[in-house]
């Protein structure tokens, strides 16, 4: 089964026909999906999610301050995600989206920074993996998981570093996610990377409802386009499809700190 590692499925645009999205993901063999929750006020709606749904999928989650929404995240909830991991529910498996983005308007990277040094020791002291997300700021991230000596790994959501960075997040234990900017002619930085780099770099996502595959700019992205984003890494890599499928679904897996899901 394919693995979507990141689909923001509890967003409200997504909630006129879950249900019949998730019944046509198993159908399509996606088996997996885990959303990451971005704010605080989203954890509980996250957890009515998890689990195995009526569909088949079984939905996975991680909870985390992104940067993004920077301006509603208090020093309270650093705490409050503390207290939940405690006594979190097998399928929250991750801290997430949490991470730096210098991309956004007034980033205030002294903020950005001292949230994600607080989720990174939270991640640690529960032996949970990282979620990042991270624009513009791949070394400065970097340098505060070896600053701070993550040892648990994680993703690295919507790849767009440099092959240096990418080399530099592996040896720290993080995997690359790979969603539909690869289906881009355009990217060709990130598809040469995708062709070059090792297999176990990688795995697959859908950041949906955002980041549509090309040629769908301006439309709502569902899970069903992870389908379509594995098509093009197999053709990327000349690869048989279910060896791809098997690699792909271990990487995640092992990303995740998942064991015989």
């Amino acid at each position: 089964m394919l693995f979507d590692s990141h689909c923001h499925l509890d967003f409200p645009a997504f909630n006129e026909d879950r249900d019949d999205l998730l019944q046509q993901c198993f159908a399509g063999g996606i088996g997996h999906i885990c959303i990451p929750a971005t704010e605080q006020k989203h954890w509980n709606r996250l957890e009515n999610l998890l689990g195995s749904h009526s569909s088949g999928v079984n939905i996975w989650g991680a909870m985390g301050l992104h940067p993004y929404f920077l301006a509603s995240h208090k020093d309270e909830y650093l705490e409050e995600l503390d207290n939940r991991l405690d006594n979190k529910p097998d399928n929250i498996v991750a801290v997430g989206e949490a991470g730096l983005d210098l991309h956004i308007d007034n980033p205030n990277l002294p903020r950005q920074q001292e949230l994600l040094a607080a989720q990174i020791l939270i991640a640690a002291h529960h032996n949970l993996p990282l979620i990042l997300h991270v624009r513009k700021a791949h070394d400065q991230t970097a340098s505060l998981l070896r600053r701070l000596k993550f040892q648990e790994g994680g993703i690295v959501h919507a790849w767009s570093g440099s092959d240096q960075q990418a080399e530099a997040f592996a040896r720290l234990g993080f995997k690359l996610g790979i969603g539909g900017s690869l289906t881009y002619e355009r990217a060709k930085r990130l598809r040469r990377q995708v062709t070059e780099l090792p297999l176990d770099y990688f795995v697959l996502e859908t950041d949906a409802p955002d980041i549509p595959l090309a040629g769908l700019q301006g439309q709502r992205n569902s899970p069903l386009t992870v389908q379509e984003v594995f098509s093009v890494m197999a053709s990327l890599r000349n690869i048989g499809p279910e060896e791809l499928k098997q690699s792909l679904f271990k990487n995640t897996l092992d990303a995740l700190h998942i064991a015989n899901p």
